[in-house]
């Protein structure tokens, strides 16, 4: 009898162990035989569902951004008012600042090696819409808030032990009381 194969949990484990590997050594380190390897798939069944590192690294923004943007929605639908999702988001951001950080960084290596934007920048749209439609803000407090929420992930990875995750709590109940 023929095995079924749930196919979007297949890929899925491959986005997830794709992800890892891409944290650990750099998305211009890893060859697709190294990946299937570190997946526990052959060559070919890699190749079965992605053609290319190029497809996975689009198929991994977009799952990895899925994953975080259901998770961040999910706590901050706990409160009604600004100030509280902006609680909640820091508290989001200390809890899963290492994987935003290390997706970040995977980002940043796979722009610099690849030739289209559109990859990276289409992953920065799905978080910047995200955080548009749950805190409520208008462009110009979105977009001053999403660089600063990126620059805190640069910095956990620059300078760890520097980072102080009340200041940031501090400064987010502080936006909340001004309005945004």
């Amino acid at each position: 009898m023929p095995r079924i194969v749930d196919v979007e949990a297949e890929r899925a484990h491959i986005l997830e162990a794709s992800f890892r590997l891409f944290a650990e050594q750099g998305y211009g380190s890893v060859r697709m035989r190294g990946l299937a390897k570190a997946v526990g798939v052959s060559i070919g069944k890699l190749y079965h569902y992605f053609p290319d590192k190029r497809a996975i690294a689009q198929s991994l923004f977009v799952h990895v951004g899925r994953q975080d943007i259901e998770e961040a929605v999910g706590r901050l639908s706990g409160s009604e008012d600004r100030a509280g999702k902006l609680r909640l988001l820091a508290d989001f951001l200390e809890d899963r600042g290492a994987r935003l950080a290390s997706t970040l960084m995977v980002a940043l290596d796979h722009r610099r090696l690849e030739s289209e934007p559109d990859t990276t920048r289409d992953a920065l749209r799905l978080y910047r819409a995200a955080l548009t439609q749950q805190l409520g803000l208008d462009e110009a407090d979105e977009d001053l808030l999403f660089s600063l929420l990126l620059g805190s992930l640069v910095r956990q990875v620059l300078d760890p032990e520097g980072l102080d995750a009340q200041v940031h709590r501090d400064f987010m109940e502080s936006l909340g009381r001004s309005g945004g």
